[in-house]
């Protein structure tokens, strides 16, 4: 990944504010989001 190490952080961020993933569905954090 571009982000390194702070792509794991940026995400957890995301699953934190958007669990449902519902905001901005399919973007940055698509392929990820999908194996966890």
């Amino acid at each position: 990944y571009e982000h390194g190490p702070a792509f794991d952080y940026m995400l957890e961020v995301k699953r934190v504010f958007d669990p449902k993933n519902i905001l901005n569905p399919g973007k940055k954090f698509a392929s990820k989001w999908i194996k966890d």
